[in-house]
């Protein structure tokens, strides 16, 4: 059964739900294209260290490679994406126009994911920059070449409090669909390694990098559509959110956490210590959310990923995601965070 977590406006909904590309770097354009989408599906997914079994000296991924202490071989890649690619044929029927990725090693996983036989009819495009997370992990954002348009991308540098560490960039696309611009943000916040007070300051400062890009786009566009997608690794009612990006809920706030009200009930993306989170977010501005006419989004379209075949069952009956490891376990699953989904329509 595929069924999503949704919210409206003012009271909880369950709805059921029943190729080879070149980056876009911030001077390129894609071609125009094909068709005029009245409705566009947005995702984003944190795939859980989708690594190639290459052994590259600048990062580190010696654990994933065959003789690492995860061996990770060709077919553990193969059935990994798969996996992930099964996962997103569940977002949507017809696939999701335009999406984030995180926890990726590099382009060449996502052309390898996006080959699968389950995604290559979509004729995904892909935007992506390397990042120097220590750990050798980028984010990434794919598209519909037939439906969206790239006008420019680049990747926004995060300077976390210590100089020597070293994090994920956000990633900002720039896209054209129906005529309209949209400004994409796709991010993956530092872990709370370490403990979630001990590692705050990092995902401040990456809110903060966040808030000025997002600041920067609305200067030039105060009615601009702004969608910020991704792993935060923070809730909706943390700091880095409420204060630093001001996605808190006020009246006057400038920009709208669509996640808040499904955290509040206990629905999330991310299963820890016997409780569900909302980590992984769209973070709209209010333009987005209270237009009248071109893009807006649709109210009561927002979820997650909630599907069985996705996740696991434990002894006492309790779900959670079924993840590819369990420390150096090798459990063949799919991912530890469920997708995020929500829709946009043409008025």
């Amino acid at each position: 059964m595929r069924m999503w977590r949704l919210f409206g406006a003012s009271m909880m909904a369950l709805v059921f739900w029943s190729a080879s590309c070149k980056d876009a770097s911030k001077s390129s354009v894609s071609a125009e294209p094909t068709k005029n989408p009245t409705e566009l599906t947005v995702a984003f997914y944190n795939v859980e260290n989708i690594f190639d079994v290459f052994d590259d000296p600048e990062k580190n991924d010696n654990d994933f490679t065959p003789t690492g202490k995860l061996q990770w071989s060709e077919d553990r890649y193969k059935l990994k994406l798969d996996h992930i690619a099964e996962a997103i044929s569940l977002i949507d029927s017809e696939l999701p126009d335009v999406m984030g990725l995180c926890e990726i090693e590099n382009k060449k996983v996502v052309e390898d994911l996006i080959s699968t036989s389950v995604l290559k009819e979509a004729g995904y495009g892909i935007v992506h920059y390397e990042s120097p997370d220590e750990r050798g992990i980028d984010v990434a954002f794919i598209y519909k070449q037939d439906e969206v348009q790239i006008i420019s991308s680049k990747n926004i540098k995060v300077k976390l409090p210590t100089p020597s560490d070293k994090t994920r960039d956000i990633l900002y696309v720039e896209a054209k669909a129906h005529g309209q611009n949209i400004h994409f943000f796709v991010n993956h916040w530092p872990s709370r390694s370490g403990g979630q007070s001990e590692s705050e300051p990092n995902r401040l400062a990456a809110a903060a990098a966040l808030k000025s890009a997002m600041d920067g786009v609305r200067k030039s566009d105060p009615d601009a559509r702004i969608i910020s997608m991704g792993d935060f690794n923070d809730h909706p009612d943390n700091k880095s959110i409420t204060e630093v990006v001001g996605a808190n809920g006020s009246e006057g706030a400038t920009y709208i956490d669509l996640m808040a009200p499904l955290h509040s009930k206990g629905i999330g993306s991310y299963w820890y210590k016997g409780a569900w989170g909302a980590l992984d977010q769209f973070i709209l501005s209010k333009s987005t959310v209270g237009a009248v006419s071109g893009w807006m989004y649709e109210e009561g379209s927002v979820g997650f990923l909630d599907n069985d075949r996705l996740m696991f069952t434990d002894s006492k009956g309790v779900k959670r995601p079924n993840r590819t490891y369990v420390g150096d376990d090798y459990k063949a699953g799919y991912s530890d965070h469920l997708a995020a989904k929500m829709k946009l329509v043409w008025k």
